[in-house]
């Protein structure tokens, strides 16, 4: 209880960096607001970037618009992107994410899958 914010590195791989930082509701303990900054720590920017993130099957997901869909090289700029996670069983079950990035990277398109398991208890 008690509110409070929680930094936990979601993904980092092929010079993406993405940051979640969860922010619990204050008095609904079931919703956390998940704040996701995304970083390219390569040279040259990344295009068209997509994050998708889907939640097991008994919690809901509400996804905003990210900030820009390029991310500009060398960590010189930030994509941001609200999520906001709705948990009955937030006391019971640890939450594990699935994503699926996509992007442009010097011409060419890539597509990662993967999950965020670094969740603290709770979420």
């Amino acid at each position: 209880g008690g509110g409070g914010s929680n930094v936990i590195s979601a993904w980092d791989k092929g010079g993406i960096a993405v940051r979640f930082e969860l922010v619990k509701h204050p008095s609904n303990a079931q919703l956390t607001q998940v704040n996701a900054t995304y970083t390219n720590s390569n040279p040259v920017p990344v295009h068209n970037f997509v994050f998708q993130a889907a939640v097991p099957k008994h919690a809901k997901l509400q996804v905003n618009p990210a900030s820009a869909n390029t991310l500009p090289p060398s960590n010189t700029g930030t994509a941001t992107q609200v999520f906001r996670i709705a948990n009955p069983l937030h006391a019971e079950k640890m939450m594990a994410m699935k994503v699926k990035i996509t992007y442009t990277l010097n011409g060419q398109q890539v597509t990662d899958m993967g999950t965020v398991e670094g969740f603290p208890p709770g979420v």
